[in-house]
C-alpha cells in the first residue's frame, strides 16, 4: 500500500464518538497505526485486512492519499483494535482504508444466487453490479424490481481455506420501490407459462430457467410474443437437448397453445453457467 500527496489540511479537531463505531479495515496489505494525526507522526504497528476496530475520535483532518494509481480521501480516525501480533492497539488510521457505517441505496434486482458459501442477492446499479449476503428468509423479488437496500460492512470465512477472512456487504432490510416489468407482466398476464421436458433436471434448474424464459418473453420484441401476451393466449415453452452445428445445448422453444394446436414462435439456447439465452433459428 503506498500512501503519497498529502493534498490539504484543515485545523485539527477532535470530535469525540458518544455511540461507539465498530469499522472494518479494507486494506489488503493491512493499515498502519500512528502515534498523532500526522504522517510525519511514529507508526506504533499495524491492523490487518478485514480486522475490526472501534473508532474512538474523527479529526476534523481531511487528506487524500494515492494506493495502487487510486485517489482516495479520508481524515484521520482514532482507533483502537487487535493489531496484527494479537495484541490491544490504539492509534490513529487513514479513514480511507476502513469501511463505512450502515448505508442505504435503490438497486435494480436481478436474482437470488445460492451457489455461494453464503445466500447472496444480485442487483445492479447502472452499468455496475453488486452482490449483498442475503440475511431475509422472504423471497419476493423479481428481476427488474426497483429495491432499497440498507446494508453494513461484516466478515465472511472462506470454505476450505483456513481461517481466511473476507469483507462482504450483509443485507440488514430491504424495500420495494417500484414494480419491474416481470412483476407487472405477472399482474396483467395473470397466468403461469407452462412447460414441458423429457431430461431429468432438477427442481432448482427449473425454476432458475423458468424465471429466465419468463424475463425473455416480457422484454422481447418479437411480435408474435406481444401478440400472444395481449389476446392473453396461453404460452408454454419446450426444453430440449440438441446437437447444433457440433454443439450440445440446451434448447427452449417458445409457442402458443390454442385448442390442442401449438404454433412455435421463438427457438432459445440456454447456458445456464451465465444464466443466458440467445435466440437461435432451426
Amino acid at each position: 500500500m503506498k500512501k503519497i500527496a498529502l493534498t490539504f489540511i484543515i485545523f485539527i479537531q477532535i470530535i469525540p464518538l458518544f455511540a461507539q463505531t465498530n469499522l472494518f479495515v479494507t486494506a489488503r496489505s493491512g493499515l498502519n497505526v500512528r502515534e498523532n494525526s500526522s504522517l510525519d507522526a511514529k507508526k506504533t504497528g499495524k491492523f490487518n485486512y478485514a480486522e475490526k476496530v472501534a473508532v474512538l475520535t474523527k479529526t476534523d483532518l481531511f487528506f487524500e492519499v494515492t494506493d495502487d494509481g487510486k485517489k482516495i480521501k479520508g481524515q484521520w480516525y482514532k482507533v483502537t483494535g487487535k493489531s496484527d501480533n494479537n495484541e490491544e492497539l490504539t492509534g490513529y488510521v487513514f479513514s480511507g482504508f476502513l469501511s463505512q457505517p450502515k448505508q442505504k441505496e435503490t438497486f435494480n434486482f436481478l436474482h437470488y444466487n445460492d451457489n455461494f458459501d453464503y445466500p447472496v442477492i444480485g442487483v445492479s446499479k447502472g452499468s455496475s453490479f453488486y452482490g449483498f449476503i442475503n440475511t431475509e428468509e422472504s423471497r419476493n423479488y423479481l428481476k427488474g424490481d426497483r429495491i432499497e437496500i440498507e446494508w453494513e460492512t461484516g466478515v465472511v470465512y472462506i470454505a476450505g481455506d483456513g481461517d481466511r477472512k473476507e469483507l462482504a456487504d450483509f443485507i440488514l432490510t430491504t424495500k420495494k420501490i417500484k414494480n419491474g416489468k416481470v412483476a407487472d407482466f405477472r399482474e396483467t398476464y395473470k397466468k403461469e407459462i407452462t412447460y414441458t421436458y423429457t431430461n431429468n433436471y432438477t427442481e432448482d434448474y427449473l425454476d432458475k430457467l423458468y424465471l429466465e424464459v419468463e424475463n425473455y418473453i416480457v422484454n422481447s420484441n418479437n411480435e408474435l410474443i406481444k401478440k400472444i401476451i395481449e389476446d392473453k393466449e396461453q404460452l408454454a415453452y419446450t426444453i430440449e437437448e440438441k446437437t447444433v452445428d457440433g454443439e450440445d445445448i440446451t434448447v427452449i422453444g417458445i409457442y402458443k397453445s390454442f385448442e390442442g394446436k401449438t404454433t412455435t414462435v421463438q427457438w432459445l439456447s440456454y447456458y445456464p453457467e451465465f444464466p443466458k439465452l440467445y435466440e437461435i433459428d432451426l
